[in-house]
């Protein structure tokens, strides 16, 4: 079952998100898990309460095994006929042990059908390795147009 995330998933919405940057990725914690899953139910809680962010989760036996975020980026007023926000797309994820069930699709289509304004003309994501072919299907490709810096170090 996919539904919108509430304030009592943050414990789980919390446990999936280190899982998905720490065992997924392979990358080294800086902190430890519980600091860091109580600083994530503070600033998540906040964004999803203020809809800043929305959320949506995918429940297997009334567990929730996966997940996926999104934000609206609104765009300066624009004189033309064009939609005046983008969407950004975040941290789809399902655990392992769930995944080939359809979980990712239906978490990815309930971000995309989330455009209660009607006015979001681009969405934007950042594709994991091996993810792209997943994205690709619901009609993302790449952008000559995007572009990014990272600081360096």
């Amino acid at each position: 079952m996919i539904r919108p995330a509430g304030a009592g998933d943050l414990p789980a919405l919390a446990a999936l998100r280190w899982d998905f940057r720490v065992d997924g990725s392979g990358g080294e914690p800086v902190e430890e898990r519980a600091a860091f899953e109580t600083r994530f139910r503070e600033r998540v809680g906040a964004a999803l309460g203020d809809g800043s962010w929305r959320a949506w989760v995918a429940e297997v036996g009334g567990d929730v095994v996966g997940h996926v975020y999104a934000a609206r980026i609104g765009k300066l007023p624009n004189p033309v006929d064009e939609a005046e926000a983008h969407r950004y797309v975040s941290n789809l994820y399902v655990r392992p042990e769930h995944r080939g069930l359809g979980l990712g699709r239906a978490l990815l289509s309930a971000a995309l059908a989330d455009d209660p304004a009607g006015d979001v003309d681009a969405t934007i994501l950042w594709a994991r390795p091996g993810t792209a072919a997943l994205y690709a299907r619901y009609g993302f490709g790449e952008s000559d147009e995007i572009m990014e810096r990272r600081p360096r170090g």
